[in-house]
């Protein structure tokens, strides 16, 4: 079961976005859309930052699956292939989101910004399910 500070600290890019939408859509107004252009390019980045976050993390355990598939063989080595692939789909996912974030506007952001927390979430989950198939299947050999 997971404590309350692993999932916080899971949780933290997603709340920040959360925030970070909301008060980018509080801010709204004919006469402020400079300062609204402003607010949407501090939330990109701040969106952009964290979803690079998350793709770093499952390039480096591609990069360590697949230093294990030089060393493995037999039905180890076609598990281990597996896991990796699912790791490079969930980047995909990821580079997918982080183009979105980049072309969303001012009419779209909110919508964009849902759809990148949906992902980063479900990346996240799958990333850690496969490190763990992939700890059980280390530690089985």
């Amino acid at each position: 079961m997971k404590t309350f500070s692993k999932i916080t600290a899971g949780s933290y890019p997603l709340i920040v976005m959360i925030f970070v939408t909301a008060l980018f859509w509080s801010c709204g107004g004919g006469g402020q859309n400079k300062a609204q252009r402003e607010q949407l390019q501090e939330a990109k980045n701040q969106t952009i930052q964290n979803i690079n976050r998350y793709k770093n993390e499952i390039e480096e355990r591609i990069d360590y699956v697949d230093g294990q598939i030089e060393e493995a063989t037999g039905e180890l080595k076609n598990e281990l292939e597996d896991a990796r692939a699912t790791l490079k789909e969930q980047q995909k996912i990821l580079v997918t989101e982080l183009k979105n974030v980049e072309d969303a506007s001012l009419e779209t952001w909110n919508d964009i910004v849902a759809g990148a927390s949906e992902s980063l979430g479900k990346a996240r989950s799958k990333m850690n399910e496969v490190s763990k198939n992939v700890r059980e299947l280390l530690e089985d050999e």
